[in-house]
């Protein structure tokens, strides 16, 4: 088994060389998302391609639900009032890409809902110059985001080929573990909900966790192994908020990460993962050389101010 100061030798040199940083989802239009200044108004980008029934959400801030995702023009439920708006309507192989607002409220004055009205044009405006410079290049898969993101019962029946049973016992360490989601190395995302709906958010290095795996005591965390010499501190993040964000894995590590990155699943897949995210501001990334007996988990977190 590797000492700690052995794991430090071997995993200084790549942390030197760290991305500093990560935006999940990824792709030429979703990771422009994160340039929106959206205010304190939350944002669903909905994906539909036609000839599917299913749609599929990337959000900032709360997810949007689904059935308002489905519909279009200015709208109130129960909980908010809404602006839905297509940008791309039936075009080539997508039914539509939409994008809603959500005030997080019921606006009920006129002053407030032509305030709500006027500052999501404004949004509108700053999305669809991103769309149209992409779709001037003739591309149309970075807006095809409904292939990449699958709940857990579709990749194990569908992408596996599981039969129920299996797809039971496969389920047990994911929902254990509880994550928001699996990033795979092909991009996809699995989402553990029942909905293929995902946050999206930038991410910062903040240092690393260390582990080693003993057959008897299982996998055991190093705790924080390295830490980013960057100062985060204009994003708010400060080392009690790391702290913090490192303890919501560690302490319960074999659960919550190892036996995930590790599961026997991966076998049967073509692509195995790369991160994993919990409660939207927390993602953790697998090491390129990290395996089963030794490596480490990057720790990535979403500033508090976003």
């Amino acid at each position: 088994m590797m000492s700690r100061s052995d794991l430090f030798a071997k995993y200084t040199q790549i942390y030197a060389k760290a991305r500093a940083r990560e935006i999940v989802p990824d792709g030429t239009f979703v990771r422009q998302l994160v340039d929106v200044p959206r205010q304190s108004y939350d944002i669903g980008v909905f994906f539909k391609a036609k000839n599917r029934s299913r749609v599929v959400q990337i959000y900032i801030g709360k997810a949007i639900p689904m059935e308002v995702g489905k519909q279009e023009g200015f709208l109130e439920t129960e909980e908010s009032t809404y602006l839905s708006r297509s940008i791309i309507s039936k075009f080539k192989t997508i039914d539509f890409l939409r994008v809603v607002f959500s005030a997080g409220k019921v606006l009920l004055t006129k002053g407030e809902r032509m305030e709500f009205l006027k500052a999501t044009q404004r949004l509108l405006d700053v999305i669809l110059r991103k769309t149209r410079n992409i779709l001037h290049l003739g591309e149309l898969a970075p807006f095809r985001f409904d292939t990449k993101v699958k709940t857990l019962n579709e990749f194990l029946t569908k992408n596996l080929k599981m039969d129920e049973v299996s797809v039971e016992a496969a389920s047990i360490p994911f929902n254990v573990a509880a994550p928001d989601y699996i990033l795979l190395a092909d991009g996809t995302l699995i989402t553990i909900d029942d909905e293929p709906s995902v946050p999206h958010a930038e991410f910062f290095l903040v240092g690393g966790i260390g582990y080693v795996f003993d057959k008897t005591e299982g996998a055991i965390s190093e705790e924080r192994l390295f830490r980013s010499t960057t100062d985060l501190s204009s994003q708010g993040i400060d080392e009690a908020y790391i702290d913090g964000m490192i303890r919501r894995v560690t302490e319960d590590f074999q659960n919550r990460l190892h036996s995930l990155f590790f599961a026997d699943v991966w076998k049967k897949s073509k692509s195995g993962p790369v991160g994993v995210n919990f409660g939207g501001d927390l993602l953790i990334k697998a090491e390129s050389n990290s395996e089963i007996w030794e490596g480490v988990f990057e720790v990535y977190v979403k500033s508090p101010k976003a």
